[in-house]
């Protein structure tokens, strides 16, 4: 198993690349990304997609579905309060002024994401509590609301300065089991990714992979492993650079 020495290994010698690169530094803007782990079939699999190589972020990359934080995603987190464990591993080290209402867009955005680049509706079966943005019509459309509380954080990395695009990324987890509607085969409704499909823990290596998402991948199979992946009591990684290098820290 990679150890964190060597993860962080690839993460700086990412951040060299991209800083070698010489880009305007980018502002950095939330996010958030869905980690679908199915363990139906012995080895765990992840739900991710192939990016296109006209992306500027990620161009090339498998990614998990997700994406930036937008207007929409605030304001359905007026109406919702996340478990005190997630605001916790959600709240750690943030800046000034963001709040329980910020933590609760994060998991707006990775739902709202994977449905926008997989079709999957994270959801419970129940109306939401206020009207819809258009964003979530499909939701309103049949009475679900989004299962923010079913989300588990589980990592969260800052894009190094150097590249194109930067975020303050926040990764959850999900089972497959919790998703109405989950299939073998996908067809992607928009033009985010090229394909969809199921990869497994044993051919990762198969897969062209960003360091950071590897890395990530490597702290959820770990959590797997010992049965904590669903415990948002756990503390979590958190991937930024520090005096010039990259550093985990836990929040």
């Amino acid at each position: 198993m990679t150890s964190d020495a060597e993860r962080l290994e690839s993460l700086e010698t990412e951040r060299r690349e991209l800083f070698a690169q010489g880009s305007e530094n980018a502002a950095v803007r939330d996010a958030a990304t869905l980690i679908i782990v199915d363990e139906s079939a012995g080895l765990p699999r992840f739900l991710m997609g192939l990016r296109g190589r006209r992306h500027v972020f990620m161009a090339g990359r498998f990614v998990f579905p997700g994406g930036r934080v937008d207007d929409c995603d605030r304001e359905l987190a007026a109406a919702v309060t996340l478990p005190a464990d997630v605001l916790d591993r959600l709240t750690g080290e943030v800046a000034a002024g963001f709040t329980s209402r910020d933590a609760a867009a994060l998991a707006f955005a990775a739902i709202r994401e994977t449905f926008e680049e997989t079709g999957l509706l994270v959801a419970e079966d129940r109306p939401f509590a206020t009207a819809m943005p258009q964003d979530f019509a499909a939701f309103a459309a049949r009475g679900l609301t989004p299962a923010t509380e079913a989300l588990v954080p589980v990592a969260r990395a800052i894009t190094p300065e150097g590249a194109p695009r930067r975020f303050d990324t926040r990764f959850f987890v999900i089972s497959a089991s919790l998703i109405t509607g989950i299939t073998e085969t996908f067809d992607p409704p928009t033009d985010e990714l090229e394909r969809i499909g199921w990869v497994s823990a044993g051919a990762l290596d198969e897969h062209s992979l960003a360091p950071i998402t590897r890395t990530v991948l490597g702290d959820v199979m770990t959590r797997l492993k010992d049965g904590s992946w669903c415990d948002a009591s756990v503390r979590m990684p958190f991937y930024r650079v520090v005096d010039g290098r990259f550093h985990k820290d836990l929040v």
